[in-house]
Formats: C-alpha cells, structure tokens, sequence
C-alpha cells in the first residue's frame, strides 16, 4: 500500500523549527530514488533488512520535501527541478570560494539513510552533496552530485557541469559522461563508457573487459590496464592514456588530442585527421592499419604484422618490428623495422 509523507514548515514556525528532524523506517524497500532535490545525503549500509530515514531541515524549512514508499522504492523528492529554478545563481561563489557549494546546502535538508547491502541508488536532476558507503547496487545518478561513494555492483553516472565525484570498485558495467568541467575517479570494473563533452576529468583503474573513451573537446581520460579491445576516439584537443590493452585497439583523432597506450596484443586500427599524435609502448598490433592525414604522428615500439599505413602531407608513422607485408604509401615520414618508407610508391 502507498504511504506518502508531506514534510514542509511555513510561516512563524518556520524560524523556530528551521532544524526540525523526522525519522521513519522502511521495510521491502530495495531501492532510493531521489528526484528534483536539493540538499545533503548520507547513507550508511546496514546489517538489517530495513531502511531507515532521518530527515533534518536546513535554514530554510519552507523547503518541501515529499517522502513515499511504492512497490519497493522510497521516492524522495520536491517540487521543482533544481535547473529551472536557477540555483547555480544562488551559490556565492566569489565569496566562499571553494566552500561556496557547501555554504550553499546549509539552506537545505540533509537526508541520512541506512540501508541493506544491495540497495539500488537513482538520483535524477538533483543537486547535492552525497557520501555514501559500500552499497554494491546499481548507481544512476544525474545533475550536479559532488562527494565520493564506495563500492557498487554496476553505475551509470552523468555529470553535468563542474561537479566532483569519486566512487569505489564497480562489479560490472561503468557508464560515466560528463557535459561540462566536472571530475570523476572511479576504481575498477568490468566494463567501462566513458565520454566527455568539454574540459572534464575522468580517471579508472584497471577494466576486467572492453574499454570505450570519447572525447568532444579538451576533457582528459586515464585508465589502467584493459583486459578487452580499446575503443578511444578524440574530436579536439583531449587526452586519453591507457595501459595495456589486451583485446587490440581502435583509435581516432580529429584535432589535436593525444592517446597513449602502454601497450596492445590484437587488432590495431590507428585514424589520425589533424595534429594529433598517438602512442602505443610495446606489444603485438594485428594487421595494423594507420592512417595520417595532417601532420599528426603515430609510434608502435612493438611488433607490428602486416602493417598497412598512408602518412599524407607531413605526417609521421614510427613502427619498431614487423612482419609479414608491408605497405607504405603517402608523402609523410614513415619508418617500419628501420626501414624509411617515405615517399614509397
């Protein structure tokens, strides 16, 4: 049955209760979704099978704040999606500097939450400050979230503006794009997406499976060793580091960015249109395939068999070892197995 509770405090009472605190458990709830809010969430992770709920208000207790339970989720929400009401206006940013996101929260609620292990987390156009333990659930978060949280069991994470996010180990798959400056550092995982849509960080570790990294703009990307293929792409003047990938490699850079990998065994297709240089350390590159159009650069300290490479205009191609055939062709520098290719036809 749907139980809804309506927690809002106007008027006189507000200046006297503007610290108010509510508290409620929960059973057969197996995941939070938290919709167009505001404010500070802490979650613990229980050894029970209940959820528990403190609500504290924050300067302004006219905040509304609707709690409900249905069909095992424990909705938390307001009335108004933060974007449309313009917050980021409202941060003092030039006054409290590096503070002033946290000055901010002050006006509003702080939600602290225990939960059981397992527990499914979904924020969606919220704004706030989350600290969160080894949950290993499902993570889906959207709008402006800083903090850090520990462990899950898979995440989708969408940051968009200057926000700053760390999370634990992730079990299996990891989705994360930032639109924006925002930062985020994760462990390892099983799989990852990662993009980003102007100057923002992301950093992994090691990915037990494939790895895709893309960049529109000068956002930078770094990850561990990869376990799978790497597929990485660059539209501008971004940067992508890798370890070693173990499942081969397709690369692509349009503009200035880099990509640099610690190594490759398998597939390798190199695309460069522009002034951008990529870099692979050692390893075996299968049937390697590069293309230069610009004055981009390309270096394989590894092996490379049949490598077939187009160098136009002032582009250089590098390639340390090779074996089986090879095909050179373009105006630009290109040297294989010590061998220069240059201008060979």
């Amino acid at each position: 049955m749907k139980s809804i509770k309506h927690v809002a405090i106007a008027g006189a009472a507000a200046c006297a209760l503007a610290n108010a605190a509510s508290a409620e458990d929960y059973n057969g709830v197996n995941m939070i979704a938290i919709d167009d809010f505001i404010g500070t969430v802490e979650i613990k992770v229980g050894r029970g099978d209940r959820v528990s709920l403190n609500k504290t208000d924050g300067a302004d207790a006219d905040y509304p704040v609707i709690i409900d339970t249905d069909d095992g989720v424990l909705s938390i929400r307001s009335h108004e999606d933060p974007s449309d009401m313009d917050w980021w206006r409202e941060v003092s940013w030039k006054k409290y500097k590096e503070n002033a996101f946290t000055k901010f929260l002050e006006d509003y609620p702080t939600i602290r939450l225990t939960v059981p292990e397992g527990t499914d987390l979904q924020f969606v156009d919220t704004v706030m400050m989350l600290t969160a333990g080894d949950v290993n659930g499902h993570f889906d978060s959207g709008g402006h979230i800083e903090g850090a949280v520990g462990n899950l069991k898979s995440a989708d994470v969408k940051i968009h503006g200057s926000a700053d996010l760390v999370i634990g180990n992730v079990k299996e798959d990891l989705d994360i794009s930032i639109h924006g400056s925002g930062d985020f550092r994760a462990g390892t995982a099983a799989r990852l997406d990662a993009a980003i849509h102007g100057s923002g960080d992301i950093v992994t570790g090691k990915i037990a499976g494939p790895a895709s990294a893309r960049i529109h703009g000068s956002g930078d990307i770094e990850m561990g060793d990869v376990a799978g293929a790497g597929e990485f792409e660059i539209h501008g003047s971004g940067d992508i580091d890798a370890g070693a990938l173990d499942g081969g490699a397709d690369i692509s850079i349009m503009g200035s960015g880099d990509i640099s990998v610690a190594s490759v065994n398998g597939e390798t297709e190199v695309s460069i249109h522009g002034s951008g240089d990529s870099e692979i350390g050692s390893g075996r590159a299968e049937n390697l395939h590069v293309r230069i159009h610009g004055s981009g650069e390309f270096e394989f300290r590894g092996t490379a068999t049949n490598p077939d490479v187009v160098a136009t205009s002032s582009g250089g191609i590098y390639v340390a070892k090779a074996e089986g055939d090879i095909r050179a062709r373009g105006d630009g520098d290109i040297r294989i197995a010590g061998r220069d290719y240059s201008d060979d036809d």
